[in-house]
């Protein structure tokens, strides 16, 4: 069931708390590829098998840039806006914590960290961190900035 947001009071309330925790994730082969293909990323290490796992590598690895980039699809199917336009305004220190090897499956755990007000609207940085959903260890994370703003 999705979380329902629709008035600032909905994102004040849950400052520091959990947002959501996603369902776990399979990163397969084909979408690493085509998510490479995509962005001209051609790298070895996310087409070669046998030559990642020459490098100790157990199958081909994901871009860093990938899980940064799901974060958008996977907020939406855990969160509604209802009365709110939003505009994504930047994010701020994403970062690596280790590489996800095909067939790795991940969650996305969000919390909200801030609430500000703006003349118009309201600014609402969020804190997203990618786990190993076998694991739970560390995979990525970073702070979004996202300005809503009443429709």
């Amino acid at each position: 069931m999705k979380t329902v947001l629709q008035h600032q009071s909905d994102f004040e309330s849950r400052i520091g708390r959990t947002l959501f925790e996603s369902q776990p994730l399979l990163l397969d082969k084909g979408r690493i590829q085509a998510y490479c293909k995509s962005l001209d990323q051609l790298d070895w290490f996310h087409f070669d098998q046998e030559q990642c796992q020459a490098a100790g590598f157990s199958d081909i690895i994901a871009p860093g840039s990938m899980t940064f980039a799901l974060v958008h699809a996977i907020f939406f199917q855990n969160i509604e806006l209802k009365n709110l336009t939003a505009l994504f305004v930047g994010s701020d220190r994403f970062r690596v914590i280790r590489p996800i090897a095909a067939n790795d499956s991940v969650t996305l755990g969000m919390t909200i960290a801030a609430v500000e007000d703006r003349d118009e609207g309201f600014r609402v940085t969020y804190q997203f961190d990618w786990r190993g959903a076998a694991e739970g260890d560390p995979v990525s994370n970073g702070t979004f900035l996202v300005r809503y703003w009443p429709n």
